[in-house]
């Protein structure tokens, strides 16, 4: 015999094994139509507003490429060699007036930032007044842009947390690098604030460039590409100094006469290394460079005399030999400051005039290798022809 079917609430049989449906799905099917049109609102808005969004960026990206590109500072985009360049460092070659010209024709959704780079422009070259003064009108004109509003993670570089522990990391350690707490803020608060911490700053003694004495003996060097610079020799360097002296007086003068500057250095777009350049082997008096040699021992050693004065720009320094010697013929002379050759080298003198024509040949040609190294000889020889003493 068959089973008995189930009966259902009305009295009616229903196949066995079916059930009806829940509410949920009986609201489901009543309103699906609805939620699938508000959804489609909501997406469609959502896709409207980023749509919106990339459109107004992209104007705005554009807008910025006009100006950057007007005044010269869109290399760190466009040039793959100076990625690593700052739009701080770009502004250092840009001037005043045409920045403010620029924010004259600029677009409204620009001119915040032309704003912002004339006040550190303004800082660069220390015109506090300048700089606080145009960080206040761009307050006033724009109070709710995102370089003037605060927030609790403004845009910023933050320094990243060095791991000081003696364990050695793992072979392919993955680990993320932590960074330092964002700063709360703005852009233009954190400015003020880097104004007034300028403002205050006072270096410390040892880091003042000594003034170089009225009376300091100075020694005038000619060059071959006919440009000269003049070197004080200093007293802190006596006993440098009276070598030096020496070899001037010796020969007539001539004891450098001939002798080429055998290397440049300069920055890279790997390295901010200073620009700096030496001269005194004499074996560079001889026209084949395959002669040049710098392994060969000075003949005018002296014992190296300590003192405290600071490579600053236009440092003379005497070039360090084995067993704690130095020279009195052979020097290297910065161009920029280079504080991490203290201690290293004896400082002998600074240059007093011509530095600029020393930077030009800091800029020489040099071989491709030489070029992306940051370091060679002058494709030309440039030799020094004569060294007196001024008068």
């Amino acid at each position: 015999m068959s089973a008995n079917p189930t009966p259902t609430v009305s009295g009616t049989t229903a196949p066995q094994g079916t059930q009806a449906p829940s509410q949920i799905e009986l609201f489901w099917e009543r309103w699906r139509s609805l939620f699938t049109v508000i959804l489609l609102v909501v997406v469609g808005a959502l896709g409207a507003k980023y749509a919106w969004q990339y459109y107004e960026g992209k104007k705005v990206d554009a807008a910025l490429t006009e100006v950057y590109t007007s005044l010269g500072i869109e290399a760190t985009y466009t040039d793959q060699s100076k990625s690593w360049y700052s739009a701080t460092d770009c502004l250092a070659t840009v001037d005043s007036a045409k920045l403010k010209a620029a924010v004259g024709t600029a677009p409204a959704s620009v001119k915040p930032y032309l704003m912002l780079a004339i006040a550190r422009k303004a800082v660069q070259d220390k015109d506090w007044a300048a700089a606080e003064a145009t960080l206040a009108d761009l307050e006033k004109a724009y109070p709710n842009h995102i370089l003037v509003k605060s927030s609790s993670h403004p845009v910023q570089a933050r320094d990243e947390i060095k791991d000081k522990s003696k364990d050695k990391p793992k072979p392919n350690d993955q680990k993320k690098p932590e960074f330092k707490p964002a700063v709360a803020g703005s852009q233009v608060q954190r400015m003020r604030e880097e104004i007034a911490a300028a403002k205050a700053f006072q270096a410390p003694a040892h880091f003042a460039k000594v003034a170089v004495p009225a009376d300091a003996t100075k020694l005038k060097w000619e060059l071959s590409n006919n440009t000269s610079f003049v070197m004080a020799l200093m007293p802190e360097a006596a006993k440098h100094r009276e070598a030096i002296l020496k070899l001037v007086a010796s020969q007539e003068g001539s004891f450098w006469k001939g002798i080429a500057i055998d290397q440049i250095r300069r920055p890279t777009k790997n390295s901010k290394r200073p620009h700096e350049l030496h001269l005194g082997f004499e074996s560079t008096k001889d026209d084949d460079r395959t002669k040049w040699s710098d392994t060969e021992p000075s003949k005018n050693q002296l014992d190296i005399e300590k003192n405290t004065l600071s490579h600053f720009a236009g440092a003379v320094s005497a070039r360090a030999e084995a067993d704690g010697k130095s020279c009195a013929d052979r020097f290297w002379i910065n161009l920029d400051d280079a504080p991490a050759n203290d201690g290293e080298r004896v400082i002998v003198g600074f240059v007093v005039e011509g530095i600029d024509n020393l930077k030009k040949v800091c800029e020489s040609t040099m071989t491709a290798t030489e070029e992306e190294q940051g370091q060679g000889r002058p494709s030309e020889n440039i030799r020094v022809t004569s060294v007196t003493v001024v008068k």
